[in-house]
This record gives structure tokens, C-alpha cells and sequence, in this order.
């Protein structure tokens, strides 16, 4: 079994986002990355996993900056999105091929669907989606190094899991990868000495 987290990074002061996370009554850990930098790590559902727009939408909106969230699934596919005034302004998917769903249709043939689309059997999707370094740009610390970002989100270095490909998108961006890289069931006690617990 690989890897699974879910991780939102908010290009916002620290204690704003404290505030607005806690008003949503979401519990999760706030962490400061670096300066503009925060990471939150929602904690996980009762099912296994944690539900990221309930957190990235209302703190977009109301700090009016941009969110990333960041999905690792079983180390084969990174999920990211863009939120931005309240609404999901861009999609990352590593790995489309990762994410077609096959059902059995009435005739007992095996067929791929894609996003509620059903794909003819010769056109089945593969690399990355929304590989657009410019909409990471404004996550980045400094100066967003365009070519680096791409690299990663191409995953151009074959980074072996998704987790690995993560790291490298959030090493491109210039962003610490422990808090942003972890899921809220796997933080041990004293991980983060400036974490804040909120509504646990």
C-alpha cells in the first residue's frame, strides 16, 4: 500500500489563516512555512481522508488569496488545485492515466471513463494535466523559477512515486516539504512547535 495525504497551502499571513480556518470549524493543524507561507493539514474524515474545499474555499475568499491544495493518492497520482476568490481556478493531475475509471457497461464490455466521459479504447489519456508552471507561480517564495516548476510538474527528473513528484514541485516552488507532505494522522506530538490545533 503507498502513500495517501491531503495538505492545503495558503500564500497568506499565518495568524489570518489561523482565524479563518478555526471560524470554519474544520479541525486541522495550522503550520508557518515561511514567511507568506502556511500549511494546513485538515484532519481526516471518518472514511480515511480529508475533505480540502470546506478549508481552501472560505479562506480564499475571505483573505482573498490564493490556495493550493494537494492531494497524494497511494503514491501513484498527485491532485492539486488553485482556488482563488472562493472558487477553483485551476486543476493538477500528474497522471491522467491514474484517475480513468473502468466499469462494465450493459453488454459486459469493460470501458474507460474520464470525468463522466466515456473514452474510445484507443484514446486512453496519459501524462500530466494542467502541467501550467504560471498558475503555481504566485505559491512560490522569491521569484518564481518558471522553468523548475515545469520540470517538476512534468515530472521531467522521473520521480518514481507521487510523493517524490510532490516534493519536487514544492522544492521547484522554493517551499519546505514537511508540513506540506504529511497527513494530519501521521503528525507526531511536538512535530511542529508552531502548529496550531484547531477545533480538535
Amino acid at each position: 500500500m503507498g502513500t495517501s495525504y491531503e495538505t492545503v497551502l495558503v500564500a497568506a499571513e499565518f495568524d489570518d489563516v489561523v482565524g479563518v480556518v478555526r471560524a470554519t470549524g474544520r479541525a486541522a493543524l495550522v503550520v508557518p512555512v515561511v514567511a507568506g507561507r502556511v500549511a494546513v493539514i485538515p484532519r481526516e474524515e471518518d472514511w480515511g481522508g480529508a475533505l480540502l474545499k470546506p478549508v481552501a474555499l472560505p479562506v480564499s475568499q475571505m483573505l482573498h488569496c490564493p490556495v493550493l491544495t494537494c492531494e497524494v493518492f497511494d503514491s501513484d497520482v498527485v491532485l492539486c488545485s488553485v482556488y482563488e476568490d472562493g472558487r477553483p481556478t485551476h486543476r493538477y493531475v500528474s497522471e491522467l492515466e491514474m484517475i480513468v475509471e473502468w466499469f462494465e457497461d450493459s453488454d459486459g464490455e469493460f470501458k474507460a471513463r474520464l470525468d463522466g466521459k466515456v473514452l474510445p479504447p484507443d484514446q486512453l489519456p496519459k501524462g500530466a494535466l494542467g502541467a501550467d508552471a504560471a498558475a503555481f507561480a504566485p505559491f512560490a517564495v522569491g521569484d518564481a523559477d518558471l522553468g523548475a516548476i515545469d520540470a517538476a510538474l512534468r515530472n521531467v527528473d522521473g520521480s518514481s512515486s507521487a510523493e517524490e513528484q510532490h516534493e519536487a514541485i514544492l522544492r521547484a516552488l522554493g517551499l519546505p516539504v514537511e508540513a506540506l507532505t504529511v497527513a494530519f494522522r501521521h503528525v507526531r506530538g511536538g512535530q511542529f512547535a508552531d502548529a496550531v490545533g484547531l477545533n480538535l
